[in-house]
């Protein structure tokens, strides 16, 4: 059976590793990053982006990374493009993705949203430069801001900021943030979502992959956030089945920027059913589709 176009690249991707590992005793991930710009892409943007997709888990699965550095799965990707498809009705659009990592939530965004134009901010350089090199290996262009969010900056402000956030405490201390923690070391992942929020243009819209947990009892400082600087329009919880743990599950939160109390129109929270469950998930986003046409109505 002949090989399919993502099945070729991937291939030639895994073998160029391999080579760059062994003759350069480099790390696989700055190995990637180098075959990124050896390996022609031939063929769709979905098949080039899986391609890479599959060539990055290969090398973690090989010299394993931490948490925060794993890819963004299609599903939850796509659901994010979809909440912000909606939103944005076709028009371009600025999108700034916060601690975009490889870049590959970015482009996961991009192939179903077209009308997109994409930055990222990543402090890490390893993966700075990966995700520079998938911008040249994808033919998408992104400019990537190779730095700390949560610092001050003159990022230019977008329409959309989303972010997969890393989850942790912030080593430093965070001043002139409302999420932060008077006493004690603050939650990495509301800086920079308070931060991504920071970034937008009034009335901007924020979509972030958050722990199920974060609006429960003992997070009072992003209760209180999003009652004075955002507005809260979703809380969707992922399904718990692609998460090995309870505690390990993560939710989209929607947020608009200022804030404005709902008028006539609840908050959609609710739990997002399994990806696999296909007449499930139709059902799901028929409920999101309606809510979102109710909610434009009355703005």
């Amino acid at each position: 059976m002949a090989k399919t176009a993502m099945e070729q690249v991937y291939e030639e991707l895994i073998n160029r590793i391999d080579e760059i590992v062994k003759k350069d005793e480099k790390p696989r991930l700055e190995a990637l990053a180098e075959s990124l710009l050896q390996v022609e892409a031939d063929g769709s943007m979905s098949d080039m982006r899986k391609a890479f997709q599959f060539a990055y888990l290969y090398q973690v699965k090989e010299e394993p990374v931490q948490s925060n550095h794993q890819l963004t799965p299609d599903a939850i990707g796509y659901l994010v493009a979809h909440i912000i498809d909606l939103f944005t009705e076709g028009k371009e659009t600025e999108l700034l993705d916060i601690g975009s990592g490889t870049g590959h939530l970015a482009m996961t965004i991009k192939e179903m949203v077209d009308h997109v134009n994409l930055s990222g901010v990543e402090v890490d350089p390893a993966l700075a430069e990966i995700n520079a090199n998938l911008c040249e290996f994808l033919k998408v262009p992104m400019y990537i801001h190779p730095q700390n969010v949560v610092e001050p900056s003159r990022i230019p402000t977008g329409d959309v900021a989303v972010g997969d956030l890393p989850v942790g405490y912030y080593p430093l201390p965070a001043v002139n943030y409302k999420t932060a923690f008077e006493e004690g070391q603050s939650y990495a992942h509301l800086l920079m979502l308070e931060a991504g929020m920071n970034l937008l243009k009034d009335d901007g819209l924020g979509v972030f992959i958050v722990p199920s947990n974060t609006l429960e009892e003992n997070n009072e400082t992003i209760k209180k956030y999003i009652s004075e600087d955002a507005t809260l329009l979703m809380f969707l919880n992922l399904p718990s089945t692609i998460f090995k743990t309870e505690k390990q599950r993560k939710s989209i939160i929607v947020l608009k920027k200022g804030f404005s109390p709902m008028i006539n129109n609840e908050v959609l929270i609710g739990d997002v059913p399994d990806f696999k469950n296909g007449a499930k998930m139709q059902e799901f986003l028929r409920q999101l589709n309606d809510w979102h046409e109710q909610y434009s109505r009355k703005q």
